[in-house]
């Protein structure tokens, strides 16, 4: 943060330099932007986001996840899309059915999602907050992030966030082209529309 500050006044030191007041005044515009952003501090989204990210980073680890009682392997398989789309791939599911229930809590998904790797191991992508649909009463969707989840096939509303792998077609999507299931044995990769 401090480095983009000093960047700015470096801009606006040369703008002055050159003798071109437009710059020097758009630059000083930039800087005061910059400078309220920084005060104002990280929106509610980005401090739940590296909430997040703290909580589950131990469970890079699976043997951690498995003993926080993600132990759950949900439909005993590595999910890909398998529609016309094929927007790629979700991983394997790993949730901790003591969550299960009509709420949600930013350090504890009810999912943690997993792409398998050429050496048999198991790479933490993603965390997943589920809700059954049986236990939401309320008429409009459940809220996480700023962001609606989504009612699947199996009756969950559901919100995927790629926390630990980069994802193009977004954050919140369900799902990410980069995760393949190339690497899972053939009797546990399912194609899933």
């Amino acid at each position: 943060m401090r480095s983009t500050a000093r960047l700015l006044a470096a801009i606006a030191l040369l703008g002055a330099c050159a003798g071109d007041p437009t710059a020097t005044d758009a630059s000083a515009d930039l800087a005061s932007t910059t400078d309220a952003a920084l005060r104002a501090g990280p929106s509610p989204e980005q401090r739940g986001l590296a909430a997040a990210r703290a909580a589950t980073a131990r469970f890079h680890r699976y043997d951690v996840a498995d003993d926080a009682g993600y132990t759950f392997l949900f439909m005993d398989m590595c999910m890909t899309d398998g529609s016309p789309a094929n927007a790629g791939g979700m991983g394997y599911h790993y949730v901790n059915t003591q969550l299960l229930d009509g709420a949600v809590d930013v350090a504890t998904p009810e999912a943690v999602l997993y792409e398998p790797e050429a050496n048999g191991k198991r790479r933490l992508v993603a965390v997943e907050y589920v809700i059954p649909a049986a236990a939401w009463t309320s008429a409009t969707p459940p809220e996480l992030f700023g962001q609606p989840f989504t009612l699947n096939a199996f009756d969950l509303w559901a919100l995927h966030v790629w926390l630990w792998k980069d994802n193009p077609s977004g954050l919140y999507a369900d799902w990410n082209p980069r995760v393949s299931c190339d690497n899972a044995p053939a009797s546990t990769a399912m194609a899933h529309h």
